[in-house]
């Protein structure tokens, strides 16, 4: 009864205080709900298990390169590591896209190609039909449920139905349940039908294993490290490793996007202390401003008890109605954030509010209303009853340490501030350097046509492919508008294919010595280096004389070569690189061409070695075309689909501008840098805020006093000038906290960074000086009023 009572009170209290109240709603909700929102994420990404059986005994299995960088396997070392006895299942897998087809209906899909016991280590049984297992080598295949939807209608004789993967029948026998992810965006399992390979340096399939029982994650390790010496002593250059790493998969695949998460969950975790401070600080002024009101109560009998439940009550349904407008955010900003980030988020359909997002909810929500119910109860705590009538009556300031709460208040909150400020940024400032690194190609004004058809080892179906590709090259050329055509099997900064290669003297791959360097395995048509900008240094490109019948040609980029032969001129070396493609000629280099970001803009480009389409089409059958053209995307895409449907319609195509190949790489990081500028914008707004409220409430408490200043002498300008140092006192000091934490604090952010240290001097001098002039501001206006106070009114 008695809360009841406390909260129907507490109801007329904020009514009567209406502004005040919901300025301390949104303050809060906007942290909560951003609070929550990523509390789901990181929970999601690093905590959840996934959603296999005894999901934490799977772990990832790679090789470590002699610098530390993760590898894929190698087959020969995977069954190696297979046959240490510490997994109970294990499997590699990879793949990429390409045209599944049924019928007259065609599409690219992602196509996983698996070794081992691929289905027992997820230990995920279908939603029908059957998986297959390690020994099984049939053309069978096994489909996403979103693929059984889609393309196959939902049809429930979908069991034993065929289908065309890269033009090879095969019979579907199982669909594996809703929520089944793995590789992420799989539409096709297909057991792998090659033979084991020899190479213990092609790195070309991702492991998974399943702990046996009775293993630990440290004592797999340890076998795996004791492989790896024995491997090393055994076969000593046939090797590039150092040894094996295993991750639980879970955290694996949360790896690319892990320290991009805690500096987000950093962030929210401060801007959420700063609306809770700013939430205080408006408490503080509204209790302060019914002072005289409490000690009447008071002096009338009212115990310290009923007022400190008044006070909780207040607090309490503050914070409700902002938890309720937080959850509703929150769900707002993971529905943005699954819809932006999915090309940088793992896991993203699987992010949501759920129980444990409510429970986290209701738990800051009690910490907040009791953090806020005991600061105002600590300050009423300090003014005896009679001196706040006295206070009252005369309309002097507000207590000392009332002020000098609220002040302290805002130091913290302007130092969290400047944390989160000199975060966003250093991430914004490498985000610009990055932009400004030289990719290789050129961007502007062109387009990419992604096409796929049907992967054969058989020379004639891959000349036939070529044939293809080499007809629509000529149909786009002859586009009005548009300037060069030319394609590539991978775009820059798309990954692709790495390998090793060896001197032309060599002509048996199985017996090869160690190979003479390493580089990125590129297929590229007559017409690809103009089209996308890719400058030749010497020598001559490709051009028509570079048919199937005629020695073969390659082009190879100045950062390969110069690691391969140094400083000599490579125009005219000969090179085997048949291991990436299975074909053994030799190739002669006829050009050096400039260096591209293959793989990412942070690192230095690797190299690349380029064939001729015509002469090496087994690995083109995925082939993105470039076209570079001075008309308008309005009018050059419209023209390109008319002419893909006419002269492509049975291959699976998509059309895109090259410089979404950039925005992709840059994914990531922009991503964090959006969600972080945008919490250090709110930080902002919130700490200006409550900075012109805290002067505010202090020129209004003291107008009486400073009334008297001026009739005793003091001028305006002394008055604004008083003012403005006291916000610039408690600016400088939150300021320097601030800079002092983010010095100490952000160092573990050098890792998200490019180009600059995390305590870039500029940065900081940039941060400091924007925060001052807009704390200035927000006291600009309090002085102003401050300047404009009446003499006259000392008398009243």
């Amino acid at each position: 009864m008695n809360a009841l009572k406390d909260l129907r009170f507490a109801l007329r209290s904020l009514r009567a205080h209406a502004g005040t109240s919901a300025f301390a709603v949104v303050t809060l909700a906007l942290g909560l709900g951003a609070a929550l929102a990523i509390h789901a994420v990181v929970t999601t990404l690093l905590l959840r298990d996934l959603a296999y059986p005894d999901s934490e005994r799977i772990v990832q299995l790679q090789e470590r390169a002699a610098d530390g960088h993760l590898m894929n396997l190698a087959e020969p070392n995977y069954r190696d590591l297979a046959a240490t006895g510490v997994f109970s299942a294990s499997a590699f897998h990879g793949g990429g896209e390409g045209p599944v087809s049924q019928g007259s209906r065609v599409r690219r899909v992602l196509t996983t190609w698996t070794g081992g016991a691929f289905f027992g280590v997820l230990a995920t049984p279908p939603e029908r039909g059957r998986s297959y297992d390690a020994d099984e080598h049939q053309p069978v295949a096994v489909i996403s449920h979103a693929f059984w939807q889609g393309m196959l209608n939902g049809r429930n004789d979908v069991i034993g139905q065929t289908i065309e993967v890269d033009g090879s029948p095969m019979t579907v026998i199982g669909v594996m349940p809703r929520g089944f992810d793995y590789p992420a965006g799989t539409a096709v399992w297909l057991p792998n039908p090659d033979d084991p390979g020899q190479s213990r340096t092609a790195h070309n399939w991702t492991g998974i294993a399943r702990l046996a029982d009775g293993q630990t994650l440290r004592s797999a390790q340890l076998a795996a490290t004791t492989l790896a010496t024995r491997l090393i002593r055994e076969h000593g250059d046939d090797l590039d490793l150092t040894g094996f790493d295993l991750t639980p998969l879970a955290q694996a695949l949360a790896a690319p996007v892990r320290d991009a998460l805690l500096l987000l969950a950093a962030g929210t975790l401060f801007l959420l202390l700063i609306a809770v401070s700013n939430a205080a600080n408006l408490l503080l002024a509204q209790h302060a401003a019914r002072s005289r009101e409490l000690a009447v109560r008071a002096a009338l009998g009212a115990s310290s008890r009923r007022l400190a439940r008044q006070v909780l009550a207040e607090a309490a349904l503050i914070t409700l109605v902002a938890c309720v407008l937080g959850l509703g955010l929150a769900w707002a900003a993971i529905a943005l954030l699954v819809q932006r980030g999915e090309s940088a988020l793992p896991r993203a359909t699987e992010i949501g509010i759920d129980a444990g997002t409510l429970a986290a909810a209701c738990l800051a929500s009690l910490i907040i209303a009791a953090a806020l119910s005991l600061t105002v109860l600590v300050v009423q705590r300090r003014r005896a009853p009679a001196a706040a009538l006295r206070e009252g009556g005369r309309g002097q300031s507000a207590s000392r340490g009332h002020l000098r709460l609220r002040a302290a208040l805002l130091v913290g909150q302007t130092a969290l501030t400047t944390v989160l400020l000199v975060g966003a940024g250093l991430l914004g400032r490498s985000f610009l350097g990055l932009l400004a690194v030289d990719p290789g190609f050129d961007a502007a004004q062109a387009t990419t046509v992604q096409l796929a058809r049907p992967f054969s080892r058989d020379p004639a179906v891959a000349a036939e492919t070529a044939r293809r590709y080499a007809a629509i090259i000529d149909a786009l050329r002859a586009i009005p508008g548009v300037q060069a055509v030319g394609g590539v099997n991978a775009l820059p900064l798309d990954g692709g294919a790495n390998g090793a290669f060896w001197d032309g003297s060599v002509t048996d791959l199985a017996k090869a010595p160690k190979p003479i360097g390493y580089a990125e395995f590129r297929v590229a048509s007559d017409g690809y280096l103009k089209a996308i900008g890719i400058p030749l240094l010497a020598g001559r490109g490709f051009d028509a004389g570079d048919r199937a019948d005629t020695a073969q040609v390659a082009l190879i980029s100045a950062a390969a070569a110069r690691a391969t032969w140094g400083n000599a001129d490579p125009v005219g070396k000969r090179i085997q690189y048949g291991n990436m493609d299975g074909d053994e000629h030799v190739l002669t280099i006829v050009g050096v061409v400039g260096d591209v970001h293959e793989q990412r803009l942070d690192r230095a480009p690797a190299g690349a070695v380029y064939v001729n389409l015509a002469q090496r089409p087994l690995a083109a059958a995925n082939f993105n075309l470039v076209l570079r053209s001075a008309l308008p995307s309005e009018r050059l895409v419209p023209v390109l689909r008319e002419m893909l449907d006419r002269n492509a319609s049975d291959i699976p195509h998509a059309i895109a501008p090259l410089a979404a190949t950039r925005a992709t790489a840059l994914a990531d990081r922009s991503f964090s840098l959006l969600l972080l500028s945008v919490f250090a914008a709110v930080a902002l707004v919130l700490a200006l805020g409550g900075l012109y409220g805290l002067m505010s409430f202090a020129i209004g408490q003291r107008d009486h006093e400073l009334a008297l200043r001026q009739a005793l002498g003091a001028s305006a300008g002394r008055i604004a000038r008083s003012v403005l140092g006291s916000g610039l006192r408690i600016g400088l000091l939150g300021i320097g906290l601030g800079l002092t934490v983010a010095l100490v604090g952000l160092r573990t952010l050098g890792r998200l960074l490019y180009g600059i240290p995390a305590h870039d001097p500029w940065t900081l001098f940039a941060v400091a000086t924007l925060l001052l002039a807009c704390l200035l501001a927000a006291c600009a206006l309090p002085a102003r009023r401050a300047a404009r106070i009446a003499p006259s009114a000392a008398l009243g």
